[in-house]
């Protein structure tokens, strides 16, 4: 390892320290969209999440809409809780905040050894430097948005392993298997990076059409293998999903793409993308976007002059066993041919991710808008600053190749003009000490702990671990009321979830939410509901009762006051939080004209009850959002759910008498099938994986 190499990692080692020790020291990382558990929440999840779920639909029950991703949560959960038996606040910082550094550094180094054989250790380095602490990632990880972040970590990773596949004259159909793996990994954490990694991935094959018309079967190992193992490696919720035609965007709500949203969430100039620069740098506060920073209009022009470097990147010194490597993976190509087409690659990319980070935003926003409404894929964007990810895999890539070549064409010029002055001797390496510098400059916000979110030291108040102990402490079903809205550290668990005010009563704020419960209907509605406590939440954090952005103590105080006048709640804790008592609920299974009952959660989608009715016609309610894929099965009869006035799940029972009885949902049987073929297709490929690897190893 060469003294240089050193010293960019060192130097690299020391950056990655000092921005994102705060992950590491604090005793939890809370902030930005990264929830919080606690440990008894996190105990209770199984290894595999269901398929419909007591704690979403705001908390009285749906499927999950982000299946994909709580599969790793569930996953991590029941790995850090049930198999190695230590807290969350280790497990997470392990297994997913962890995951992404390592992920980030390991693919970004992994992508520039795959494009440019010659990479020397430092120029990989610096490509996991401009990877790992750029603007964007900073902002999206600062803002919690972990699932987001992890399928960013490994773009490079399943870019490279294409690039492989499209420029290898052998082992085409081991990268093929291996690409499906990555990229299953990918969908995994955010289906929609994943769009963007093969945007990407497709603008490679056409600057590379020649390669697909010589040999036809680059279509089967580029695109089609990989495709389908990741389809089956997801086929667990994949499948349910067809059969019984959801649309996930109708779970979204308020959040459905619209064109005015498009226009809304597009923060970011044209300038600021090509720069590489996030419109909400430093603060990362939604909404608050800054004017363009001069001193990044030197990152393009690093980037993009690649160009002129082109045809000039052959480094005598290491032809010998670079031409190696070529053969293995092209014997048709030089390495001089092999880099101009990857540069244009990555240069084109750069361009064609910062004009869609901009969105509708000049120039051509038009064009924005026309995809969003038009091509299949671009409405999962109403926020266009993810396409930000191209530039960032584009500029990763450039500027340590052109660091390199003015490095190396400076030395060079040196050596040529035979130079008395040994100062001059040093400029090659004063080049490079002006480039990491200058990078240094540009995340001064992160070296000087300017950043918020996840970067900032919170600590979970008493009040809120208290308030966990009293609820967690009640066997009994019963739901909470959150009003306005939840705080972060709510306590939730099948036993108890909590629903949020503003959504159940459709208000836009406190005083709407007030109104409502003032009227006669809602006292029968959180009854049904099962509501037992109405609780006004300590902002510890300043999140929710704000005014121009900033906290506003007045705003709870009136909301408590309002909350004393209505008769049917009774304060019984006051202070930092406050909780009201409903005089009546319903538990989560009850009889509406009376009987006894008793019933045991086998999971959260199949029940076992026992009832005994004296009344001809006495429906059994389950306190779950309607679904019509409910039903209550006695021997061998179905009996499906009708739905109550205030959308709950009602099984008609018309005779007198004594009844077992067992509610399922209906879909949770299909996701088992899909994880059998999930299993099966893990099982195969690495078989096949280990026959090839075999069969290699036997010839050589």
């Amino acid at each position: 390892m060469s003294k240089l190499s050193l010293f960019f990692i060192g130097i690299f080692i020391i950056l990655l320290v000092v921005i994102y020790y705060p992950w590491f020291v604090n005793a939890n990382i809370i902030g930005g969209d990264w929830p919080y558990f606690f440990d008894e929440t996190i105990r209770a999840l199984s290894l595999f999440p269901p398929s419909w779920s007591s704690l979403h639909g705001n908390r009285v029950g749906g499927i999950i809409p982000s299946y994909f991703l709580d599969q790793y949560l569930y996953f991590t959960a029941f790995l850090s809780s049930h198999v190695l038996h230590i807290s969350w606040e280790v497990g997470y910082k392990a297994l997913w905040f962890g995951t992404f550094l390592a992920l980030s550094v390991f693919s970004s180094m992994f992508l520039v050894k795959a494009v440019f054989f010659q990479a020397k250790l430092w120029q990989m380095t610096l490509a996991a430097l401009i990877f790992t602490t750029n603007t964007y990632i900073l902002m999206v990880v600062g803002g919690g948005q972990m699932g987001i972040a992890l399928a960013y970590a490994i773009v490079p990773l399943v870019l490279a392993r294409f690039l492989i596949i499209v420029q290898s004259s052998k082992f085409k159909v081991q990268s093929s298997l291996v690409a499906g793996l990555v990229l299953a990994i990918q969908v995994m954490f955010d289906p929609r990076i994943t769009f963007i990694t093969m945007i990407a991935i497709v603008l490679f094959g056409l600057i590379n059409i020649k390669n697909f018309r010589k040999e036809k079967s680059l279509i089967l190992f580029a695109f089609v293998i990989p495709g389908v193992i990741a389809v089956l490696l997801h086929a667990s919720w994949i499948a349910p999903l067809i059969l019984f035609r959801h649309n996930p965007i109708e779970d979204l709500g308020s959040a459905i793409p619209t064109v005015a949203g498009l226009r809304f969430f597009s923060f970011a100039s044209f300038s600021q993308t090509l720069s590489f620069l996030h419109p909400n740098w430093p603060e990362n506060i939604f909404g608050k976007t800054y004017f363009m920073k001069p001193e990044f209009l030197l990152l393009p022009i690093l980037a993009f002059s690649s160009l002129l470097f082109l045809n000039k990147s052959k480094v005598k010194s290491q032809k010998s066993k670079v031409q190696l490597k070529i053969q293995k993976y092209n014997n048709n190509l030089t390495i001089e041919q092999l880099n101009n087409e990857r540069i244009i690659f990555f240069v084109l990319l750069g361009l064609v991710g910062a004009f869609l980070a901009k969105g509708a935003n000049p120039p051509f926003g038009e064009i924005n808008i026309w995809m969003f409404e038009y091509i299949p894929g671009f409405a999962m964007f109403r926020d266009p600053t993810k396409f930000y990810l191209l530039t960032a895999l584009a500029y990763s890539v450039l500027i340590p190749f052109s660091v390199y070549s003015i490095y190396s064409w400076t030395s060079s010029k040196l050596k040529t003009r035979n130079s008395k002055l040994e100062s001059q001797n040093y400029l090659p390496f004063l080049f490079l000490l002006f480039t990491i510098s200058y990078l240094i400059f540009l995340m001064r916000p992160a070296l000087f702990g300017r950043l918020g979110g996840t970067f900032k030291q919170h600590d979970v108040p008493k009040e809120y671990v208290e308030l966990k102990d009293f609820l967690n402490g009640q066997h009994q079903f019963f739901r909470t009321l959150w009003i306005p809205r939840q705080q972060r550290f709510t306590f939730v668990s099948n036993t108890h979830p909590a629903i949020e005010a503003m959504p159940l009563f459709e208000a836009k704020n406190s005083s709407q939410i007030v109104s409502r419960l003032q009227g006669s209907e809602s006292q029968r509605l959180l009854e049904e509901l099962s509501v037992k406590y109405v609780i006004i939440p300590y902002d510890s954090i300043g999140e929710i009762f704000l005014r121009d952005r900033k906290y506003d103590e007045k705003q709870r105080i009136d909301l408590e006051k309002q909350l004393d006048n209505i008769g049917w709640l009774k304060k019984i804790k006051t202070g930092k939080i406050t909780v009201y008592e409903t005089y009546s609920h319903r538990d989560h299974f009850w009889l509406d004209r009376g009987g006894k009952i008793s019933y045991k959660m086998v999971s959260p989608t199949r029940y076992l009850v026992e009832i005994s009715t004296s009344a001809s016609f006495n429906p059994l309610i389950f306190s779950e959002n309607y679904s019509p894929y409910w039903s209550a099965r006695i021997g061998e009869e179905y009996i499906t759910s009708k739905k109550t006035k205030y959308g709950l799940n009602s099984f008609r029972f018309d005779k007198v008498g004594k009844y077992n009885v067992e509610v399922s949902y209906a879909q949770e049987k299909y996701f088992y099938y899909g994880r059998l073929v999930s299993f099966s297709t893990v099982i195969v490929l690495i078989i096949l994986l280990i026959g090839i690897r075999r069969r290699f190893s036997f010839k050589n």
